[in-house]
């Protein structure tokens, strides 16, 4: 079966034919297209034969379409205006398209809720979220802002601090019921409960900030995503450290429970993170600004 683009004329003896029949003659085509009327000329003959109709009435008075051409130049205009529209960038310079590589559950739970005020500040931005995966420094593409979780130590990267909390041990409501969480009052009466793992938010900081010579613990599920682990405090399987803006929502309808009072300082927050040699653009700049603006 033959391919359908061997039947499709090729694009420039289309395009002669448009501007042709557009301006009625074929010297102010070639002007247009830059060519000489001669090959103008050629152009609509070589048309006509894979047509296999003459699409234009010579004469020495004017320039005009036969009916044929007529139904032809609706088709190829229509045609032209498609792969027009389908040659643009995908954003008009009256609008900028700006990607930014988000950790998943900052994204989730502090930058979406909020991106109406920042489109309301810049209506011409339209905003591309990538996730990118905390530690390894994966994100789906090249992105104009990104901001990672962790030590905010980066080899040649200029990082600026956006969001450190402290932390503090949290469960859920119902694995506080169920281990007479009232009567945890001290560190120490954590020893026996099960305590959630994630490399992303470790137990020795806190452990010695409350006063605990305990190893980080060993056993038990580990989660590599924030997000999963408070899904896990929340489905009451152990007690894992939060954070106040991070749990606002479960802590504030009850289904997640703060155990103690005693906050550590957690050893990775939230960074942006620039490229020493590559200049922000004023959408990326304004953007981070707005974001060190905010009461988190």
């Amino acid at each position: 079966m033959a391919s359908v683009f061997q039947r499709v004329p090729p694009l420039h003896l289309l395009i002669a034919f448009e501007s042709a029949a557009r301006l009625g003659s074929f010297a102010r085509a070639a002007e247009e297209l830059s060519v000489t009327p001669s090959a103008v000329s050629h152009r609509i003959k070589n048309l006509e034969e894979l047509w296999g109709e003459d699409l234009f009435v010579r004469s020495n008075a004017a320039l005009r379409l036969t009916a044929a051409g007529m139904r032809y130049h609706r088709n190829v205009e229509d045609a032209l205006k498609s792969l027009n529209e389908l040659a643009r960038p995908e954003y008009n310079k009256l609008r900028t398209r700006l990607r930014v590589a988000i950790p998943p559950t900052f994204g989730r739970q502090h930058l979406v809720p909020r991106l109406p005020e920042f489109q309301a500040l810049q209506p011409h931005i339209d905003l591309e979220l990538h996730l990118s995966v905390p530690f390894l420094d994966v994100k789906a593409e090249d992105t104009d802002v990104e901001i990672r979780y962790g030590t905010g130590r980066y080899h040649d990267l200029k990082t600026t601090k956006l969001l450190v909390e402290p932390v503090f041990p949290a469960c859920g409501r119902e694995y506080y019921e169920r281990v007479n969480g009232f009567a945890i009052t001290k560190p120490q009466d954590l020893h026996n409960l099960t305590l959630l793992r994630s490399p992303l938010e470790p137990w020795r900081p806190w452990f010695e900030t409350a006063g605990l010579e305990w190893p980080e613990p060993q056993t038990g599920a580990q989660f590599n995503d924030i997000g999963l682990m408070l899904e896990a405090i929340v489905s009451n399987q152990g007690v894992g450290l939060v954070r106040q803006r991070m749990a606002r929502q479960w802590l504030a309808s009850g289904q997640m429970v703060k155990m103690l009072d005693v906050e550590s300082v957690s050893p990775h927050g939230y960074y942006i993170v620039e490229r020493e040699q590559a200049p922000l653009m004023p959408e990326a700049r304004a953007f981070i600004d707005w974001l060190l603006g905010l009461d988190w």
